[in-house]
């Protein structure tokens, strides 16, 4: 009986690669890598039979690398090339088809570079090399030890923007009323706490948030050269 479960589970778990195949032109090494990055988002969430909510998924910090590794500048924009069934699940199958669409969108962007972000059997690569240690690390970590280090993350941006001020770049755009939004809102330090505690609490936030500050960033640097 329990060679035949196995034997049942190995064809499923073929049936499914070649599927990916067909649907990704990934290879079967990619697929592999894949499976490594959806089965720790597995470990770490409160998953059940293979699949994972949206909110799991995020909580495994697997989406936060992926949307740095895939360069996007909205995590919403990340978040809608990736289905769900009808019971808001995701499972590895449709884990790894959202990945391709998020790297064609990618492709097609003017504005891309087309590096690590483009090629999606790359970003599987490095996310697999890079989740050993970030694992090991997690383990070795207390939640109130996490806390403490989204709390001072907080606090380091907060004080960048306010250090930020005196480099406000010239001219008009969306980036630029994004940034000014920043300046205003860390001298307000009702909206700095209240912003603190959704931060430190929910992580879709918290990857929205590091988001912008990166975005933000990379906007004074160059507007300051």
């Amino acid at each position: 009986h329990l060679k035949n479960v196995m034997e049942d589970n190995i064809q499923q778990r073929r049936k499914e690669e070649e599927r990916v195949q067909n649907e990704t032109g990934l290879s079967l090494e990619a697929i592999d890598y894949g499976r490594k990055t959806f089965m720790a988002a597995l470990a770490n969430g409160k998953a059940s039979e293979g699949t994972l909510t949206m909110t799991e998924l995020i909580d495994s910090g697997i989406v936060e690398m992926l949307v740095e590794l895939m360069e996007y500048d909205s995590f919403e924009q990340f978040l809608e090339n990736m289905e769900q069934d009808e019971d808001e699940k995701i499972n590895f199958e449709k884990f790894l088809v959202g990945l391709q669409k998020c790297a064609m969108t990618k492709n097609t962007d003017e504005n891309s570079l087309c590096d690590v972000s483009c090629d999606l059997e790359e970003v599987l690569t490095v996310t697999a090399q890079r989740l050993a240690p970030i694992e090991a690390k997690k383990q070795e970590m207390t939640m109130s030890e996490r806390k403490k280090k989204y709390s001072d993350r907080y606090d380091e941006m907060v004080k960048s923007f306010e250090e930020w001020e005196d480099l406000v770049p010239q001219g008009d755009g969306r980036m630029i009323q994004v940034l000014t939004g920043c300046f205003a809102g860390a001298k307000n330090n009702y909206i700095v706490q209240a912003l603190k505690i959704v931060y430190m609490d929910y992580s879709a936030l918290r990857v929205g948030g590091d988001l912008v500050f990166k975005l933000m960033g990379k906007l004074v640097n160059r507007r300051s050269r």
